[in-house]
């Protein structure tokens, strides 16, 4: 095959890209070289025509601006730049808003399969990859509980690390690549506690003796002697902790007056780099710097005099800049500060579109970093040169990628990836390769794609006129059974600061295998469409965003895309909360709903959950000891007598999030209303269920619940 030339892009991607970096905007395909006196330099995807010397005027565009900028805009279907010919379940779809036929291959999926399918953790700390580059770490639960695996990159090989039968992530390699350190806690309870294991899996031991604390944010020092991280000892606030390798022996760096996360130790080990929140409200978060033996912490100014957020920070190689995830201009974007030692100066912004950026990450070779893009529901791994500020695509399948780690030639990058119809896996792309490689199969080959469903990204709009992001899930044809308009699920996600992604959602695509139309919003609150949308519900949860929930079902009944008669509600955590809220203020509007680790009163969640969530509370809702009456409005056990949809409760006997007891006040409620329900507790579970058992038993009577009420009767009994 032909080797195209670098320098020449087909018009039709130019057009593609022009439209979504918006109008005026030029676009060529390889790195800028330095700017030279002699000749002009070429321009840069990204970069304003105007910035360049020697540059014609930007010209005026008709072109449609993106839907960032213009919510209005008609969309399109982004294809893939970083492979040919993709499998099929990884290849863009067109928008499907009512059901279509698959043909002879459409069965019904085996609830155990699919919700029992392995994936690779990354919420916990993601993946690590090795100090020489050729291994990479990571948390999988293929034996039914996420264990440490270890893959090499050159082979096939997967070598099972740990086998502790108990919940293990967050690997992280010693800086000389002998051991890797990780975190493990028992029965969900989150109480993390550091240990370390051979390179081979050998040999393993637990770093730190301190039981019921939990430990986070782990990282070696440069020398390999110490363990950073951050820790609530004694039940305080997280405080940096480091922990000496050889003997366990703690040693508090900061007090625990205020919450600290993620510490990033410098280069040449003298500094440790963190972000707290410090100031007022804690609606800021600023980085903040001190001598690595501890001392006075000196905030940095990465803000200019902005409200607004400095997050995942990393040291450059040479330890003279620092890159981080600024919201301070009103969307996540990658900034740059330069630090000499005393104080931080310099601060500039090397990502500009209208999209979210997030999570920089240095190249060794310290030209340019790798970073996080968020795109109507996707997300996908760039880069960016320091000096050109040129950006390019490096993982960008239709998908969800997330903790990209770049080997010693900065050019090899390996993540975890999910699809719609692809379990998490570990992915990598070589140096000088094109293509990307799975490390993982979580799917196997009990599972064909083709019956799983893509979803389509679309908006609609809320009570105020406020267009809402959401995934719709639209059923196979031979999914339903009978005749008239499918029931539908209102599947609204926890946080509220996080997002539907498209990625793997066992719920999703068993709901729509059974016939059902899900629409999942990402409601306003939620991550990936800019700081004004993320903070449009602060101090009103259960206010506007429980509006685009109902706006959701106006939109699935207007849109004749579902029966009005047969829509259900589902969601964990806050999306369990957003659920029992539903359904209290609209029992009209649901026939039935399943809450999974669900918050029912906010003041006893304010009294006994942990303390880094109770500041979240503040933050995000308000202090429940100045604002009792919107902690007890926005409760559902205030309003829970009105409940009339079957409901179904489930929770985990030992969430530290979400204690048991929120859901047992929920069903002594339902009792005395007389409302149908069922509630089930996992006795070996926290905030969510990690165990594929539980997992699979959670999903099955989730699954069943949601199809019996919201499936007519007569379609039932065909489908039977």
């Amino acid at each position: 095959q032909m080797k195209p030339n670098p320098l020449i892009v087909p018009a039709e991607e130019t057009a593609a890209r022009e439209a979504a970096m918006g109008p005026g905007t030029l676009v060529v395909a390889d790195e800028v070289r330095e700017r030279t006196e002699a000749a002009p330099r070429p321009v840069r995807l990204g970069e304003p025509v105007a910035a360049a010397s020697a540059a014609p005027a930007a010209r005026t565009s008709t072109r449609p601006r993106s839907f960032a900028e213009d919510w209005k805009a008609q969309g399109t279907v982004s294809p893939p730049t970083t492979i040919a010919n993709p499998p099929p379940d990884l290849r863009p779809a067109p928008p499907r808003f009512h059901p279509v036929p698959l043909g002879d291959g459409f069965t019904r999926l085996d609830v155990a399969l699919v919700a029992g399918l392995p994936t690779v953790d990354f919420f916990w700390g993601g993946i690590d990859l090795s100090p020489d580059g050729t291994e990479v770490a990571f948390a999988w639960d293929q034996s039914g509980t996420h264990e440490i695996y270890a893959a090499p990159i050159a082979d096939e090989r997967i070598i099972q690390l740990t086998e502790a039968g108990t919940r293990s992530v967050s690997p992280r390699w010693s800086p000389d690549g002998s051991s890797i350190a990780f975190l493990r806690d028992d029965l969900g309870t989150e109480q993390f506690a550091v240990w370390i294991v051979d390179r081979d899996g050998a040999h393993e031991r637990k770093l730190i003796s301190d039981d019921g604390v939990t430990f986070r944010d782990i990282e070696w020092s440069p020398d390999g002697r110490s363990i950073v991280c951050v820790a609530n000892i004694g039940g305080t606030r997280f405080s940096i902790q480091r922990i000496d390798v050889a003997t366990g022996a703690r040693r508090a760096l900061t007090d625990g007056t205020y919450e600290a996360a993620r510490p990033r130790q410098s280069p040449d080990g003298a500094w440790v780099l963190f972000e707290s929140r410090r100031a007022g409200a804690r609606v800021d978060s600023d980085l903040f710097m001190m001598a690595a033996a501890g001392g006075e912490a000196i905030r940095l100014d990465t803000r200019d005099g902005k409200s607004g957020e400095s997050t995942f920070a990393r040291w450059s190689p040479d330890g003279r800049t620092i890159a981080f995830t600024s919201n301070a201009r009103g969307r996540r974007e990658v900034a740059l500060v330069g630090w000499d030692g005393t104080s931080a100066a310099g601060l500039r912004y090397i990502t500009e579109t209208p999209f979210d950026h997030l999570n920089p990450l240095w190249r060794p070779d310290g030209r340019g970093v790798i970073y996080l893009q968020d795109k109507d529901a996707s997300r996908t791994v760039h880069r960016v040169f320091v000096a050109s500020h040129a950006a390019t695509p490096v993982m960008d399948l239709p998908g969800t990628y997330q903790t990209p780690c770049i080997g010693p030639d900065s050019e090899t990058v390996v993540a975890t990836f999910s699809a719609a119809r692809r379990p998490t896996d570990v992915w990598v792309r070589e140096r000088d390769q094109v293509t990307l490689r799975a490390l993982t199969n979580s799917i196997g080959t009990h599972l064909d794609p083709r019956v799983l469903v893509e979803p389509t990204h679309v908006r609609y709009l809320s009570t105020d006129g406020r267009e809402i992001p959401a995934l719709l899930y639209v059923p196979h044809a031979e999914a339903i059974r009978g005749s008239g308009l499918p029931g539908a699920v209102i599947y609204v996600h926890g946080g509220p600061t996080a997002q539907h992604y498209r990625q793997w959602d066992p719920a999703a695509q068993l709901l729509a295998n059974r016939g059902l139309v899900v629409l999942a919003p990402n409601i306003r609150g939620s991550t990936g469409y800019g700081r004004e949308f993320q903070e449009a519900n602060r101090h009103d949860w259960g206010g506007a965003d429980l509006a685009d929930v109902i706006a959701g079902v106006d939109w699935l009944v207007k849109e004749a895309i579902a029966d009005p008669k047969g829509i259900g509600i589902t969601g964990g955590s806050y999306g369990g909360y957003m659920t029992l809220l539903a359904l209290a203020t609209h029992p009209d509007r649901f026939a039935a709903g399943v809450s999974n680790v669900g918050v029912v009163s906010w003041k006893t969640m304010f009294d006994s959950t942990r303390g880094d969530l109770r500041e979240y509370l503040i933050r995000e809702l308000g202090d429940a000891t100045t604002e009792p009456e919107l902690y007890r409005d926005r409760s559902p056990i205030t309003h829970a007598s009105k409940i009339r949809a079957a409901l179904l409760v489930l929770q985990g006997a030992n969430d530290p999030r979400v204690p048991k007891s929120e859901a047992l006040q929920l069903v002594e409620a339902l009792k005395r209303s007389g409302a149908p329900h069922q509630y089930h507790e996992y006795a070996d579970e926290g905030h969510g269920f990690s165990k594929t058992a539980n997992r699979v038993d959670a999903m099955q009577r989730t699954v069943d619940w949601l199809a019996k009420y919201l499936t007519p009767m007569m379609d039932r009994y065909l489908a039977d």
